[in-house]
């Protein structure tokens, strides 16, 4: 069973690290990132709405869990999701997933300093190479302005969804079934983006209908496929294995970034990676005392939930 769920976990990690190829494809149809980030939510909930129907759950939720789910929906899944594909034309899709895995860092330094959560000597050493790490991206050059917006929304794009992570937490939204809250967040992130898309005017509904294939299939892989699967994985996995399994992910986009989508890999990006992911493991590692094992197993589940 042991092996069944590291299977499964390693191959879900290997479909959220094949996500940001489809959405390059997706942006080579004249798609913007508000277009292609809307419609990734908006797929999501009409399936989930049937999916629902079929089990005969019920929509039922108090108006705090509605006002909490507004809140983690537009800020964090919205947010994240359109800030991290937004760098990708900047930096690369191997470069800003990298960037994005510093995830598990900010959710240390939030809890730490919005929930007076003990922060750890090792979690500090942690976040201290998270910065070190980011260092090691940064280069001089003509594009380097390009360069630093790129870094810049793809660390933000953690932060957002570190939040998320965070949210689902304290704002007690984990007694909702899974396929409930999905719905309802990517309900309310769909209305998120459709607002800011059309206040700015980055949203395209003229595209050719290979573009909006691509989007339906990056909703199905991500939503229904590769989230099933890391459950699945989970059943099977202490929280911790499942965690570090998840960080196939950007180690399958960098190998595609490289080999099939022409992005460069200097000496001093690797160690950056390594240097991050390192961090990122370390955190996870902290989290696999027993004190924290429920709490390290239940954010593993969210961990990629509506995401990428």
């Amino acid at each position: 069973m042991k092996v069944k769920g590291i299977l499964f976990t390693i191959i879900s990690a290997t479909l959220f690290g094949c996500a940001p190829s489809i959405v390059q494809k997706i942006y080579s149809y004249g798609a913007t990132p508000e277009t292609t980030t809307f419609f990734r939510n908006f797929f999501a909930v009409p399936i989930t709405f049937i999916i629902i129907l079929l089990q005969k759950g019920s929509f039922r939720i108090t108006k705090k869990q509605l006002f909490s789910i507004t809140v983690i929906s537009c800020g964090g899944l919205g947010c994240a999701t359109l800030t991290l594909v937004s760098s990708y034309p900047f930096i690369g899709t191997s470069m800003a997933t990298t960037l994005h895995f510093l995830y598990p860092v900010f959710v240390a330094l939030i809890c730490f300093i919005f929930f007076k959560e003990k922060l750890v000597k090792m979690k500090i050493v942690a976040l201290i190479l998270s910065i070190i790490g980011i260092l090691f991206f940064f280069q001089k050059g003509g594009n380097s302005n390009h360069i630093y917006l790129g870094i810049f929304l793809s660390v933000l794009s953690g932060l957002a969804n570190a939040f998320y992570m965070v949210g689902i937490d304290k704002f007690n939204l984990r007694e909702i079934p899974s396929m409930v809250l999905t719905f309802f967040i990517s309900l309310f992130a769909a209305i998120g983006l459709l607002l800011f898309g059309l206040c700015t005017n980055r949203i395209h509904f003229n595209l050719p209908h290979q573009a909006y294939f691509f989007m339906f299939l990056n909703s199905i892989l991500i939503a229904f496929v590769a989230i099933a699967l890391l459950q699945i994985g989970i059943k099977y996995l202490n929280a911790t294995m499942a965690a570090m399994l998840s960080l196939f992910e950007p180690v399958t986009s960098n190998i595609i970034g490289v080999l099939f989508m022409g992005e460069d890999m200097t000496i001093k990006k690797v160690i950056g990676s390594i240097i991050i992911l390192g961090s990122a493991m370390l955190i996870v590692l902290i989290d696999q005392r027993p004190n924290h094992e429920v709490e390290q197993k239940q954010l593993c589940e969210t961990i990629q939930k509506e995401f990428h």
